[in-house]
């Protein structure tokens, strides 16, 4: 059987043939395809920094899928919350010069030392595990030491 394309139907404005659901879905169509999806893998990388942070982000994601209902819209949604504005404010830095700048990558600074503490009440409240609490913390630290290399290189 032969496969249909748009050409091969021949329809002019004139013509009376009608196009029937059947003919539509024996219709070739090119496959959609996405090049690329993945930032690392695209012309322009970005800074470890942003990276980094969306990992932390998604992380605190994951894991706070399933946390107790009870404190889902409070300490849960602080973690959360933090971690977006983090990523905000850095993305803020990029953009801006000098002084604004200092001023976005400060208040990201802030923003971890909140997540930090609000991963501590988490897991004081039992939230999160230990190990999670942990892991948070390595990658609190990790991105602290991104953001002090980003705020040096820029200060020099």
């Amino acid at each position: 059987m032969e496969q249909l394309t748009m050409e091969n139907l021949n329809l002019g404005e004139n013509d009376s043939k009608e196009i029937t659901p059947m003919m539509l879905n024996k219709v070739s169509r090119k496959p959609f395809k996405i090049e690329s999806i993945d930032p690392a893998k695209d012309k322009e990388r970005e800074m470890s920094v942003f990276t980094h942070a969306k990992k932390l982000s998604e992380y605190i994601f994951v894991i706070t899928e399933k946390s107790p209902k009870k404190y889902r819209w409070s300490i849960i949604t602080r973690l959360q919350n933090t971690t977006i504005e983090i990523i905000s404010n850095l993305y803020q830095a990029n953009f801006e010069k000098e002084e604004q700048r200092l001023y976005y990558q400060t208040r990201a600074g802030v923003c971890l030392h909140l997540l930090n503490h609000y991963t501590e009440v988490a897991k004081k409240l039992q939230a999160i595990t230990t190990k999670q609490m942990h892991y948070i913390g390595r990658m609190i630290l990790e991105e602290r030491k991104l953001l002090g290399g980003w705020v040096k290189s820029v200060k020099k």
